[in-house]
C-alpha cells in the first residue's frame, strides 16, 4: 500500500503520513494553514526588510521574493556548499543580500557541525531523541564558521527595522534572538517565524519554552504554531509565529 492510500485511511482519523516515521496532525485548522500566506495576512502584505537565517539552498528566499518582490532579503547561510547553491538558485533576485554567516549571540568564529543531511547542520552537536530524524543528524564532520549577531549586523548596515525574521537554524534560534536584544527591546522586529523543538535533537538545545520565555520578556506573544511534527505520541517540533504586543 503506498503513502497516498495510507493517507486516505488516516485522514478519517485526522492524521497524515509525512515522510519516514513521521505522523503530522491535520486536525487543527491552523496546522493546515500556509504559514507564509499567514505572514502576508498578518503584515497586510507589506514587508520591506526580511532576514532569512538558515537560508540553506534558497527555497525560502525564492518564496519570500514571490510574496514580497520589492523587499530586500538578507540571507544568512554559513555552510559553504549550501551557500553556493543558494547563490546559484537565487542569482536573478536583485534585492537579495547573501552572507556566509551564522547568526548567534556573539561575534567571532564557532565550530559548525556537519551532519548526514546538510539541512540538519548546526552550531550544536547532535544527539539521538528516539525518532527517525536521528539518522539525518548523524555527525559527519565539523568546520569553523563566522558568527555575527542581529544587533551588530543591523548597526553595521544601517537597518532600523526588520519586518520578518525567519529562523531555521537547528537549535540556534534562542542564541540568535539573544543577539537581537536591542531590536527586540524596541519592538523593531514586526514578525518572527521560527522553527522550534519540544524535544532536544541537539546537545543543550533550547526548546520552545525557552524561546517563548525570552520573547515574552520583550513583549512578544505566540500567534500560533504551524507544521507540527509528532513522534511517539507527542509533538517533537513545529514552526511558530511570534508578534509584538500592541502597545
Amino acid at each position: 500500500m503506498n503513502k497516498n492510500s495510507i493517507n486516505k485511511i488516516l485522514r478519517k482519523f485526522g492524521f497524515e503520513v509525512h515522510g519516514t516515521g513521521y505522523i503530522q496532525s491535520v486536525q487543527k485548522s491552523s496546522f493546515k494553514e500556509d504559514a507564509f500566506q499567514k505572514q502576508v495576512e498578518l503584515l497586510a502584505g507589506d514587508a520591506v526588510t526580511i532576514f532569512d537565517a538558515g537560508a540553506n539552498f534558497g527555497d525560502t528566499v525564492l518564496h519570500y521574493h514571490q510574496l514580497y518582490p520589492q523587499a530586500t532579503i538578507y540571507a544568512f547561510e554559513p555552510f559553504p556548499s549550501t551557500y553556493n547553491g543558494m547563490i546559484e538558485k537565487t542569482k536573478n533576485i536583485s534585492r537579495l543580500k547573501p552572507y556566509q554567516l551564522a547568526l548567534s549571540d556573539c561575534t567571532g568564529k564557532s565550530v559548525f557541525y556537519v551532519n548526514k543531511n546538510v539541512d540538519t547542520n548546526s552550531l550544536l552537536p547532535s544527539q539521538k531523541m528516539g525518532l527517525s530524524s536521528d539518522r539525518e543528524v548523524e555527525q559527519q564532520g565539523a568546520i569553523d564558521v563566522a558568527l555575527t549577531t542581529i544587533d551588530t549586523f543591523c548597526l553595521e548596515h544601517g537597518i532600523t527595522e526588520i519586518d520578518i525574521l525567519k529562523l531555521d537554524i537547528q537549535g540556534g534560534e534562542l542564541a540568535a534572538l539573544k543577539g537581537a536584544a536591542g531590536m527586540l527591546s524596541k519592538r523593531k522586529i514586526k514578525l518572527i517565524y521560527s522553527e522550534t523543538y519540544f524535544r532536544a535533537q541537539y546537545v543543550d538545545q533550547p526548546l520552545f519554552y525557552d524561546i517563548a520565555q525570552l520573547l515574552g520578556k520583550y513583549g512578544y506573544r505566540l500567534q500560533d504554531i504551524y507544521n507540527p511534527i509528532y513522534g511517539k505520541g507527542s509533538i517533537a517540533w513545529c514552526d511558530v509565529i511570534f508578534l509584538p504586543e500592541i502597545l
